[in-house]
């Protein structure tokens, strides 16, 4: 990036802080509008809902579906650029399930709390923190670097909030599984893209084993959480601990955790994250993520 770049990131990193938080709203709206008017990105967020939904809803209502999730996904994702500048409305988010993390912790053998890029994730690690519970969240290597965009130091700086830790994937599976034998909470995402055939949502895709492998090497237990809304607003949900110990093998455990995802992404498919740079393709190989970028930019 260069130095005007730069120059002109800092300064609307500034702006967008210094943003009153009574007109988040307002700016959501303007710049939901704004990124909906380039075809662009009608086309990839099209693309990105018809995803997630060709094969979960019906041929007859697919079109329409999509497009409305659709437009709700540039929203979306304009509310999730802004809210990463305002930390503290995304830092005390209401937790619901903090019993099902603390018993599987209190067996002494670490936690995999597994999750998926969706909803409000980054605001989940320092608000379960805030409830009692510190948790590593394990990133790709570039987002700790220290030339990553502001908005992706942001994002790690949102999500180590209330003294939660950014852990890079670099340290390998053994630094990980030396946490986990240590008894700490390590926050790990499967939409990743990875070398291992899974099915999601109707998709044959590459993902990656990584939640499982590290649970059943440490004996830990594994607890999903999920982001979710109701009538009060946003949720972090922790559900039940799953024992490597209770499933035949790793690809259970995986598909066991998938069934809680899935059913959370089809009833908010526009909460997503950039689900097709989420996972590799069987029909290609899988290589590193694709750069991360806002939409509603």
């Amino acid at each position: 990036m260069s130095g005007l770049a730069k120059k002109a990131e800092w300064i609307a990193s500034v702006l967008r802080r210094g943003t009153p938080p009574v007109l988040l709203p307002l700016v959501v709206a303007a710049r939901a509008r704004l990124a909906w008017s380039r075809a662009g990105v009608r086309e990839d967020a099209r693309a990105q809902m018809r995803f997630l939904l060709e094969h979960t809803v019906p041929a007859a209502d697919l079109e329409a579906r999509v497009e409305e999730a659709a437009r709700a996904y540039v929203r979306y994702q304009a509310r999730r650029g802004e809210l990463r500048w305002h930390p503290r409305l995304l830092t005390h988010l209401r937790v619901e399930g903090l019993e099902h993390l603390t018993s599987a912790r209190a067996l002494g053998r670490g936690v995999v709390v597994n999750f998926m890029h969706h909803g409000y994730y980054d605001g989940a690690w320092p608000s379960i923190a805030a409830a009692g519970v510190r948790c590593h969240m394990v990133v790709h290597p570039y987002m700790v670097e220290p030339d990553a965009p502001l908005w992706i130091q942001q994002h790690v700086r949102v999500g180590s909030a209330n003294g939660g830790t950014a852990v890079s994937s670099a340290v390998g599976a053994e630094g990980l599984l030396d946490l986990l034998r240590r008894g700490e909470v390590l926050g790990i995402a499967s939409d990743v893209p990875g070398r291992t055939p899974l099915r999601f949502l109707g998709h044959e895709v590459l993902g990656s084993f990584g939640a499982a492998r590290l649970a059943a090497d440490a004996g830990a237990p594994v607890v999903a959480m999920t982001s979710e809304e109701d009538e009060r607003g946003p949720v972090i949900r922790l559900h039940p601990p799953i024992d490597p110990a209770d499933v035949t093998d790793a690809r259970a455990l995986i598909e066991a955790l998938f069934a809680i995802q899935e059913s959370v992404q089809i009833r908010w498919p526009e909460a997503s994250d950039l689900p097709l740079s989420r996972w590799g393709r069987v029909e290609q190989a899988a290589g590193s993520p694709a750069p991360a970028r806002e939409v509603a930019s």
